[in-house]
């Protein structure tokens, strides 16, 4: 038996499919990275003011923020990656 050839339509349904597949992991990283930054501005903010109120926020605290704003723009390099779907 011989295999036939997949015509232009059968190709660019596969290309659709695929795109569409990486698109869904690149959305879930950009996702997972931004709750990481959310997770550590928490951190840096909310643990000095439950373990000591009236301390002010320190240069380690600024630069778990920094982190976090970093980890932020992290997420819209990984959403600059998405591929077209047509």
């Amino acid at each position: 038996m011989t295999k036939a050839a997949p015509n232009g339509g059968e190709i660019a349904a596969r290309r659709k499919h695929v795109a569409k597949r990486l698109n869904e992991h690149l959305k879930l990283s950009a996702a997972y990275v931004n709750a990481m930054a959310i997770a550590v501005a928490g951190a840096a903010i909310i643990v000095p003011m439950v373990s000591s109120p009236n301390v002010a926020l320190g240069r380690s605290h600024l630069s778990w923020i920094a982190t976090s704003l970093a980890l932020h723009c992290v997420g819209h390099v990984v959403i600059r990656f998405l591929r077209r779907e047509e």
